[in-house]
């Protein structure tokens, strides 16, 4: 999934400001990341229920997904 965000990252960069290829990158950037957090979400509330330790991987494991996402966004602006 973070390999998609960066692709359409790329093309959002070079496109021009306001064509709909930029656009179109744009969107599917969000279409993306809505679909992980969606995913993230589901996730949570069964890890949540099931124990403690459960729920901490899991924190821990979206924690240094957001990480990964947030410094691939500032290398691609």
């Amino acid at each position: 999934m973070k390999s998609i965000i960066r692709k359409y990252m790329r093309i959002a960069k070079e496109a021009d400001y306001s064509s709909r290829e930029k656009l179109h990158a744009e969107s599917a950037i969000a279409r993306n990341l809505m679909s992980l957090i969606r995913a993230w979400s589901e996730l949570a509330e069964s890890s949540y229920s099931d124990n403690k330790n459960d729920w901490n991987n899991f924190a821990k494991y979206t924690l240094g997904e957001i990480q990964d996402i947030g410094k691939m966004i500032k290398e691609e602006k």
